[in-house]
Order: C-alpha cells, then structure tokens, then sequence
C-alpha cells in the first residue's frame, strides 16, 4: 500500500519538508489536517469512529477530518466530507474558523497537527449520510447549550442522539449520556471555541 506524503512543518507553522503520514506520527513531526464540524442553530454533529480504527476505535470524533496530502491545498480537504459522510459540498458551502494547533500523545503516536478547521452549516435529515464504513460507524448530535457546557467543564455528561450505520443499509438508533472517555481527547476548549464561533459568527446567537 503506498504511504501518504504529507507536508512538514516547525512549531511556527514554517514548511521544512516532507514525511509519510506514519513517520509523522512516529516522530511527533507538525503536519496539517483539516478539520469540518456539522452544525446547525440546534446542534453540533459528531462522527463515530470505525470499530476498524488503529486509534480511538468507537470514539466520538470530529465530524470530518483528515490529513492534507503534500499536493494538496487547504481547500482541498473538503474531499473528506464526501469520503466519510457522503456528502456533497463544496468550498462555498463551508465557513472557514481558522487555524489551531493540537496535540495528543498516545501509545500509538505522537500526533501534533495545524489543524484548518470549517463548519458546515447542516440543514438536511439522517437520510443524507453515506458512511465509509471502515473509517466512520455513526454519526450523532447534541444540543449546542448542553454540548458548550460540557465541553468548558461545567457538566460531565453530554446527551447525545443519532445512528450507527451498516453496509446493508439498515442503521441503530443510538441515545445514551457520555463522558469525555467516549471522544477523542482533544482539547474540550477546542469544541467550546468551534460552538461559540457557530453560534454567534454563524447563527448570530448569544450565550
């Protein structure tokens, strides 16, 4: 299987090179990813990480994200949201946040990522999710107040609510409290600060 090649960066964001995408991780090497939450004025959408999944398998997740190719631009990373979720979007159709830096050190991988992150404002129903199975299980929501507060710390349980998909297109409804153990460990402030970007700069509401 050819490796992906990804673009090298120091800690100021400043290009030095080249890797695959397992000697970044290896290495603790900066590369750049590109990050796409759904949102709407209601609720903010996670994915549920494949069972197949080398790291975080069954995890909440990001609702799209992945790594940008050497050859690709920043813009170009909204392949993954047709690739995971089968949707069809464009560049237009996403609002760009910004860049933030992650880190997350495991005992797989020493993963330090720019990370380019857009929200998609969803308007469409359950109907409109196409999974790649072996990347992403399920897709579900939260409401935005509960899920802001969760994420600032101010409660420890979140309320979610979607499906778990399967190849035959039959899908389970999933409805259960979670805690962070069942995301990925990013920064908890990193979903609060992509919440309150949606909520005010998109849907023009206040906290």
């Amino acid at each position: 299987m050819e490796q992906e090649i990804v673009k090298v960066f120091n800690e100021r964001h400043e290009e030095i090179g080249t890797a695959t995408r397992s000697e970044v991780h290896e290495k603790g090497l900066w590369h750049e990813t590109f990050h796409c939450w759904l949102v709407n004025e209601d609720y903010i959408y996670f994915q549920v990480r494949s069972s197949q999944k080398k790291d975080y398998p069954g995890l909440l997740d990001i609702t799209a994200a992945g790594h940008l190719l050497a050859v690709e631009t920043v813009e170009s990373g909204i392949r993954e949201v047709k690739e995971e979720l089968g949707l069809q979007i464009d560049v237009q159709d996403v609002v760009k946040m910004g860049m933030t830096s992650c880190s997350i050190v495991s005992e797989n991988m020493i993963d330090n990522e720019f990370c380019h992150v857009y929200i998609y404002p969803f308007e469409h129903d359950w109907n409109s999710f196409a999974l790649q199975y072996e990347e992403v299980s399920g897709v579900v929501r939260a409401r935005l107040n509960e899920a802001e507060a969760f994420f600032l710390g101010e409660t420890t349980t979140l309320n979610i609510e979607g499906y778990e998909y399967f190849p035959d297109g039959q899908r389970m409804k999933i409805v259960r409290p979670v805690g962070t153990a069942q995301f990925v460990p990013y920064r908890e402030l990193y979903v609060a600060h992509v919440i309150k970007f949606a909520r005010e700069k998109i849907f023009n509401q206040t906290s």
